[in-house]
């Protein structure tokens, strides 16, 4: 390996603009002791031309040109040689991502280098690429696409290196860069896991195994890549597993445990916490996401570090997927909301407009001790296991709302929402936030705040929470505990709003039985 020589190498397929570069290159001033050489290549497939000059040359400095550049600083191999003196910069490029964007298009990522930007990066553009190590070009994969020099940034940082944008030492006449569909997907599947965080989807399930078989194919599905599948299954039957035998896909762990209770498989669930995972997303086994869900909630969150919780508009669909509408929300836009105001919101309305579980990306920082929910005793048959969430997660930060419809909520026979304790439970477990909230000073922050929240809650959950179960002769342990709670509610009105909240006594678990 010549240590005093450059080698250029240039793919060229126009004589025109090979001779206009070659023109710019002789310019070029040497440093002393060294030496230049220009290798131009042929051949339809770019990058299988770049491994072969590469191998070709015994210069330790090679730059890979683009013949529609030209370079414009006659004095650039200087700074390059001074940036090299750092042996853990594998590449040098002059423009790039310094982050890609989860889409994984360099060219249009959010985080671009911007002019005379100087330091390291994690893609370069492959327009002007210079390399002080030799490592094969991916030319199994890339053919001839800004894909292949993409990868070979990567290449390098799984070989321990480091990426680096230099100085603005070319002019670079663009055109028309096509985005082949095949490339792109294949640059996804081989570096996703390299390049973006991995993403958590847990799924429990019970006796659901047609809609939980879509359910799972939406995950799967999703155009980020670097997913893992947790399923916690209590189902009395093996429908659900025989299906799971049929899938080879390595992303799924599943897990049966037929003896569980409900609340044993709900718990079991979110136990889960793989350390290597930053976000984790609940599918519920009979919702849906739409493909670029995970994506575009990811994105979002590693360009708005003040954002602490991100959610969408949703649809809702019937038995048979037949999409009826969607869920109203008070945004009418794509928009960005202070989390304090969305908490305010919520203890006005009692509506959980942010949306169910699978709803919404988590980023697990943001959780309490890695846990749903504001506290350790809201396990089991806390019914409003999502809404105490999103308020911890409000408590940290901004919330995103995405006016597109990402995820997909469906209505059929035995959804727990019409579940006869349900509608009391609801009452109770917005009663207990309330209580929380003015406890910790957190959106309830004034005696004005809890007092029209109270009131709120008797107009809007409360005479609810009782009407429904007293509809279906439902006259479970949940309404006699709801009975309680009103005469505590009424009573912090007029005793300096202590909230003073009796025990929760459930029949809940008997109600399922019944139901199934």
């Amino acid at each position: 390996m010549d240590e005093k020589k450059f080698e250029f190498i240039i793919h060229a397929t126009d004589e025109k603009f090979l001779a206009r570069l070659i023109q710019s290159l002789e310019a070029l001033v040497v440093p002393a002791g060294f030496r230049a050489e220009v290798q131009p290549v042929t051949g339809e497939e770019k990058y299988f031309a770049y491994d072969a000059a590469m191998k070709n040359s015994d210069a330790k400095f090679k730059i890979y040109l683009d013949e529609r550049a030209i370079v414009t600083d006659e004095n650039f191999l200087f700074e390059l040689l001074k940036i090299f003196q750092d042996k853990k910069i594998c590449a040098v490029g002059t423009s790039g991502a310094i982050e890609l964007s989860t889409h994984g298009v360099s060219l249009t990522s959010a985080k671009r280098a911007p002019k005379n930007f100087y330091g390291e990066a994690q893609i370069a553009d492959g327009f002007f690429f210079a390399t002080q190590y030799d490592l094969p070009w991916r030319h199994d994969l890339f053919k001839d696409n800004f894909f292949g020099g993409q990868a070979q940034c990567v290449e390098f940082i799984r070989a321990g290196g480091k990426i680096f944008i230099g100085g603005d030492w070319i002019r670079f006449d663009e055109k028309n860069l096509a985005l082949d569909v095949d490339t792109h997907k294949k640059f996804l599947d081989e570096y996703s896991k390299d390049l973006f965080p991995l993403v958590s989807v847990v799924i429990p399930t019970f006796n659901r195994p047609k809609f939980f078989k879509e359910a799972l194919e939406s995950a799967l599905n999703q155009t980020y890549r670097n997913v893992e599948i947790f399923i916690s299954d209590n189902s009395t039957d093996d429908a659900t597993e025989k299906f799971i035998e049929t899938c080879s896909d390595a992303r799924i762990k599943y897990f049966r445990h037929k003896n569980f209770t409900a609340h044993d498989n709900w718990n079991f669930a979110r136990d889960y916490d793989n350390p290597a995972a930053e976000f984790v997303n609940w599918l519920m086994d009979d919702d849906i996401f739409y493909p670029p869900k995970i994506e575009r909630m990811v994105e979002i969150y590693r360009t708005n570090p003040d954002v602490s919780l991100i959610t969408s508009k949703r649809n809702i669909m019937d038995a048979d997927g037949k999409i009826l509408g969607h869920h109203k929300v008070p945004f009418k836009a794509t928009t960005k909301i202070s989390g304090e105001e969305v908490g305010r919101i919520l203890f006005s309305n009692f509506e959980n407009f942010i949306g169910e579980p699978t709803t919404v990306l988590i980023r697990k920082r943001f959780l309490r001790d890695g846990d749903l929910c504001w506290h350790a005793n809201e396990r089991g048959f806390f019914n409003l296991v999502d809404t105490s969430t999103w308020l911890q997660l409000l408590s940290k930060g901004n919330l995103f709302f995405i006016d597109e419809p990402l995820s997909c909520y469906r209505l059929h026979a035995n959804i727990a929402t019409d579940w006869p304790y349900t509608a009391p439970l609801n009452a109770i477990q917005w009663a207990k936030m309330i209580k929380s909230a003015w406890e910790k000073k957190i959106f309830l922050k004034t005696e004005k705040d809890v007092r029209q929240s109270i009131l709120k809650w008797f107009n809007f959950v409360g005479f609810r929470g009782l009407q429904h179960p007293l509809d279906d002769n439902y006259r479970g342990k949940e309404v006699e505990t709801l009975e309680k709670y009103f005469v505590t509610m009424a009573r912090a009105l007029s005793n300096g709003y202590k909230i003073e909240l009796p025990p929760v006594e459930y029949s809940a678990q008997d109600a399922i039985k019944k139901i199934y």
